[in-house]
């Protein structure tokens, strides 16, 4: 059967303008949309962006928070470590006179009586009375013995000896003062702000003589 098509083709051309249009309708309408989308998806980044920097920075000035805390404790550092070496110093001059009398006491002959020990920078000055020559001698030849704790051992005068060389002085016996030089001379320790206290060693006032 024949079909005679008697439409102008100015027809068919409006409906092709028509479907044409309308596809790119419907092409403007995806872009825009996906433009939308992808501008809306841009915005919720730079939104989580903004505040992984906020957060970022208040960290930053956390971190230079601490930094100047850490600095001032370093600065503080000189003036702690000053106060536990003075420390440290003092409690080890507290003990070092009662260790000097203890070796001091074992060098002692047992007949030799002190009167007095006076320590003084680098010294010990001791007066003490013997009952005769022999135990001053005896006692002197120990105080050699301890070398240790004496550079030097020094008697200002013992009596001659009698003339039946008994070795036994006339009397009830004699004074006789005695120096002692320090091997390790026992110093005060003294604070100084900022700074380490000197280890005993050096010149210091003394303690309280016996």
């Amino acid at each position: 059967m024949l079909k005679i098509n008697l439409l102008p083709s100015y027809i068919y051309e409006k409906r092709k303008v028509k479907q044409t249009a309308f596809v790119f309708a419907v092409l403007f309408i995806g872009v825009v949309a996906g433009m939308v989308a992808w501008y809306l998806s841009l915005g919720a980044k730079q939104r989580e962006m903004t505040i992984q920097v906020a957060d970022m920075q208040q960290k930053a000035n956390e971190v230079r928070q601490i930094e100047a805390q850490a600095t001032a404790e370093e600065q503080r550092l000189p003036v702690i470590q000053g106060k536990v070496a003075f420390i440290e110093g003092v409690m080890e001059y507290n003990l070092a006179y009662p260790k000097l009398y203890e070796e001091l006491a074992k060098y002692t002959y047992n007949r030799i009586m002190y009167t007095s020990v006076d320590p003084s920078a680098g010294q010990l000055k001791i007066a003490a009375h013997a009952r005769s020559i022999g135990d001053c001698g005896r006692y002197l030849l120990n105080m050699y013995r301890a070398s240790h704790i004496f550079t030097s051992v020094g008697i200002d005068s013992v009596p001659g000896w009698p003339s039946n060389n008994s070795g036994q002085q006339a009397g009830p016996g004699f004074d006789f003062n005695v120096t002692c030089n320090l091997a390790n001379p026992i110093a005060l320790p003294t604070y100084t702000p900022g700074g380490a206290a000197p280890a005993p060693g050096a010149p210091g006032a003394p303690p309280p003589a016996m």
